[in-house]
């Protein structure tokens, strides 16, 4: 597969992203470039053989490939792709059926075409706004989605509290590219307050809530944001990373039995850099550059990184969100 990295237009008609590479040099562009081809590949071979947009795999893409590979051949049928997921459930043409169509999958599809109609320059595509008005239409009056999956698959299908996160963080980022309509503000202090109500249960919901709350500071007080953001860069390991069980709440459970993993890995060490770049480091901050000379350190030979599953060995899907972070990590180092 080729990849359409040559400078020109946009995408799907708007204002390109950042694309790949960095101007000095601490970042290597063809890294990124077989990153983002692989991440491409995963992400179309996910929708061909699943038939859905998942948190893991295709979901992530739609937030990264516009910031590290803009002029992807696969940006606009993977975008063409989320879109016609959604519509055919909005439209009544597919019934849900197990997690094809179910409350979470909705959600989160809304929320990462958000992000990727934000990150490429928005506003929001209309089928967009459809899904938010339907995840609005399905929004508890508490701040959440009682009906999201709680099926044991950490760090997405775990509990409730995932979704408010990420849908913060998505309409953080339409908000400043596009703009908000009523309806999606009201929403999003609904999710705040919702948020602001109940302590995170472990450093991964912590570090989203992070990351909300730099567009939405009603997330949590300034105390809480102060707390978290040391105890997420206390949470580094000795090799600059950082390790699935620093970030694990309490019934984070792997089918075993056994405890998460204490090493390093690949996931943990990206999401907390991309927080901490998001939300004010910079990527010469000791512990941000420690992180990001780990990622570099340790991609793959076909451009991906490799994280354990948090459950269920042999299903180590968390690996393809690990890629899309670590990507959107290294692409910020570039400034």
């Amino acid at each position: 597969m080729l990849l359409g990295l040559a400078s020109g237009g946009g995408v799907d008609g708007r204002a390109a992203g950042r694309g790949v590479g960095c101007a000095d040099g601490r970042g290597d562009g063809e890294e990124l470039r077989r990153g983002a081809a692989a991440l491409a590949r995963l992400a179309r071979e996910w929708g061909e053989r699943r038939d859905c947009v998942s948190c893991h795999t295709n979901g992530w893409a739609l937030a990264a490939l516009p910031v590290i590979a803009p002029e992807s051949a696969e940006l606009k049928p993977g975008r063409a792709f989320a879109r016609e997921y959604l519509t055919r459930f909005l439209d009544g043409e597919d019934e849900p059926h197990g997690q094809h169509g179910s409350v979470e999958g909705m959600v989160s599809t809304a929320a990462f075409l958000a992000l990727s109609d934000a990150r490429l320059g928005g506003p929001a595509h209309p089928v967009t706004l459809r899904a938010l008005d339907h995840a609005w239409g399905t929004l508890g009056s508490d701040g959440v989605w009682e009906d999201w999956l709680r099926c044991n698959w950490p760090p997405y299908e775990s509990d409730l509290r995932f979704g408010p996160t990420l849908m913060l963080v998505a309409l953080g980022e339409l908000r400043e590219a596009g703009g908000l309509r009523a309806a999606d503000r009201r929403a999003a202090r609904l999710l705040a307050d919702g948020l602001r109500e109940q302590p995170p249960p472990g450093l991964h919901d912590a570090a989203m809530r992070l990351w909300a709350a730099a567009s939405w500071p009603r997330v949590a007080s300034r105390a809480d944001r102060t707390a978290w953001r040391t105890r997420l860069i206390e949470a580094v390991e000795a090799d600059g990373g950082w390790s699935m069980a620093s970030l694990a709440a309490p019934d984070w459970k792997r089918d075993g039995g056994e405890p998460q993993t204490a090493e390093s890995e690949a996931y943990p060490t990206a999401l907390a850099a991309y927080v901490l770049l998001r939300t004010g480091a910079s990527p010469d901050d000791a512990p941000v550059a420690r992180a990001l000379a780990w990622l570099r350190a340790r991609q793959g030979a076909d451009g991906t990184w490799t994280t354990r599953s948090p459950r269920r060995d042999g299903k180590h899907y968390l690996s393809r969100a690990a890629t899309a972070l670590a990507l959107l990590a290294l692409a910020d180092e570039g400034g």
